[in-house]
């Protein structure tokens, strides 16, 4: 609990004026609470008494001054919460999540489920803004009306004051308890609940998948039992909570009836007068009424806490590749080196960890899985076009990761114009390569934005006919209405497949790399497509270190070299004719496909 409060803390941490002067209003605010119910008291003495009018009016005055007072201020605590709090926390939390979580690695966003991310994600930012509004809005307004309360009490009659004190107290060592008692079982509930939206996450995502095989009404039922297991589950843990919280309301009620009694009795004594009984009972039931809703607010927050402590667990995984102290940015041709690199995929770790690979989420040593890459020695020289192929999971793709340093080696080293990778700028070193991968990712936005989306400064019009050309953009440019300027769709789904791979070629030469990268890019596209896409890989290609990997040999036999992977190593390299006469496992790819074209 400390961790979270401190945590917490420091993400408020730019909120401190702010609360600062939230905090100003809300003690002048309770303040005035406490005054209103003292003239009211006040003037029914005044009443009962018979003083004269003029006092009486003159106290109804001051009451309807305070009134007013309380509603400017709160006029104007609203505006100042307008201004600096209400929209400013959501914003700070939600650009704080992503500057972190742009600090992983592409390696570790690939590991992770995307479903229970972005309901870990949700949840977390929803409950941190939710915890900042219940905080300053509902339970430091309550801690200061009932302290102002007791003091009060305390000063005027002791023995009421004492009451109230030791209700409060009392009231207190529930909530503690409750929250000890509970904590784990929460904790519990909690994962359920966001293994439960990640299964809802998948099948959204697989809708089509579902429906082809008609298999709705079955995943309906899976879905719905796992929910009513978890609702069950759920039921008993607030049950628990439902008894001790009406104990707090028992309690309650308890203290109200005996600050009545008691007060009614010193009146009645000639201690006090009917307008000071006025005045205990104003003041004790605003307190308490504060205090009776802090049952549902409390439930609330323990709900908030899990979410957000889960989405701790998830932005406090450290990233897996450790940035040089001082990085260097040297200029990069495009020569390629990797000596004796090994590579294991580490362990799915942080939120959506199977239990079977748990561990702890703050380790610096994340579990590591099987041999992707075992002992690789290869040089890539500036400008020339390399192929990777060989059998899937050979290692093919994994080389690319590596390139663009989405995971760093377990052994030996990758040098880019000699330079080790893990010395290099990586903003800097990714500034100049470009990636076509077999599934381009597109944003829901005009054709001009997606291209133009690795280059943060303005892109000319000639530049944008330049890549068209060489990315074979132009010959579909014509059917979009408007132009660069048409809107895509989701995942670019107003393209076809072929041309959504275009685009993605033209993405990256708009960068103007030194170093591309085709992963798969024609391997799920019909001839037709295949030959456009090829035709323009060669022309992209030209001064470029261009990285082709593939099955098809239509798109590697004209490489300068090409690389046979197996197994995580590099079995064969060189020209198409020379693996033809002696590479083994390149002549079985070649020959496997020979058979299933025929």
């Amino acid at each position: 609990m400390k961790q979270f409060l401190f945590k917490t803390l420091e993400i408020y941490r730019p909120f401190q004026k702010t609360m600062g002067v939230m905090f100003l209003f809300m003690i002048v605010m309770q303040i005035f609470n406490l005054v209103s119910p003292y003239l009211y008291g006040r003037i029914i003495d005044g009443v009962v008494s018979q003083q004269p009018i003029q006092q009486v009016l003159f106290i109804a005055f001051m009451a309807f001054m305070v009134y007013a007072t309380q509603e400017l201020l709160g006029y104007l605590s609203d505006q100042y919460e307008l201004k600096y709090f209400d929209f400013a926390v959501p914003r700070h939390i939600k650009v704080r999540t992503l500057n972190k979580f742009f600090t992983f690695s592409i390696g570790q966003h690939n590991n992770q489920n995307s479903g229970v991310k972005r309901s870990v994600i949700t949840r977390g930012e929803h409950s941190l803004n939710s915890l900042a509004f219940k905080f300053a809005y509902e339970i430091i307004p309550m801690v200061l009306q009932v302290l102002f309360t007791v003091v009060a009490l305390l000063y005027i009659n002791w023995i009421l004051g004492s009451i109230v004190l030791f209700g409060v107290v009392v009231f207190v060592a529930i909530t503690i308890y409750l929250n000890i008692i509970l904590r784990e079982e929460m904790t519990a509930v909690r994962d359920l609940w966001v293994e439960n939206d990640k299964e809802q996450s998948e099948l959204i995502q697989n809708v089509e998948l579902v429906q082809v095989n008609v298999q709705e009404k079955r995943v309906i039922d899976e879905y719905s039992q796992s929910y009513e297991t978890i609702g069950d589950r759920s039921k008993i843990l607030w049950g628990q909570y439902t008894f001790f919280s009406s104990l707090r309301g028992l309690l309650v009620v308890i203290v109200r009836f005996a600050v009545i009694a008691i007060g009614i009795w010193f009146v009645y004594e000639g201690k006090y007068t009917p307008g000071y009984l006025v005045i205990f009972l104003t003041w004790s039931s605003n307190a308490f009424s504060r205090l009776g809703n802090f049952g549902n607010t409390h439930r609330q927050a323990l709900e908030l806490y899990s979410s957000v402590q889960k989405y701790y667990e998830m932005i406090d995984v450290p990233c897996d590749i450790v940035m040089a102290k001082h990085p260097i940015s040297p200029t990069i041709e495009g020569k390629i080196e990797f000596k004796n690199v090994s590579f294991r995929y580490p362990a799915r770790n942080g939120v959506d960890k199977s239990e079977d690979t748990k561990k702890d989420v703050t380790s610096e040593e994340p579990a590591l899985l099987r041999d992707a890459l075992t002992g690789v020695n290869l040089i890539v020289e500036p400008g020339q076009r390399v192929a990777f192929v060989g059998h899937s999971g050979a290692g093919k793709s994994t080389l690319a990761q590596m390139i663009i340093r989405a995971f760093d080696p377990v052994e030996g080293q990758i040098l880019i114009d000699g330079h080790d990778l893990r010395e290099l700028d990586l903003g800097y070193y990714r500034s100049h390569i470009g990636m076509v991968e077999q599934d381009v990712q597109l944003f829901d936005n005009t054709l001009r934005y997606n291209i133009a989306f690795g280059r943060p400064e303005e892109v000319s019009d000639a530049e944008f006919d330049e890549v068209s050309r060489l990315a074979s953009i132009e010959q579909f440019r014509h059917r979009l209405e408007k132009g660069f300027d048409t809107l895509i769709g989701e995942k670019g789904v107003k393209l076809s497949g072929g041309e959504r791979q275009r685009v993605g070629i033209a993405r990256a030469l708009i960068k103007h790399p030194k170093i591309l990268i085709f992963d798969e890019a024609t391997s799920s596209l019909d001839t037709e497509n295949e030959q456009l896409i090829r035709q323009s890989i060669e022309q992209a290609s030209q001064g470029r270190t261009t990285i082709i990997i593939a099955h098809r040999l239509s798109t590697i036999r004209d490489a300068d070299k090409i690389f046979v992977m197996g197994d995580g190593n590099v079995v064969g390299a060189g020209t198409h004719e020379e693996l033809m006469h002696s590479c083994k496992p390149y002549q079985n790819l070649i020959g496997k496909q020979m058979v299933s074209i025929v």
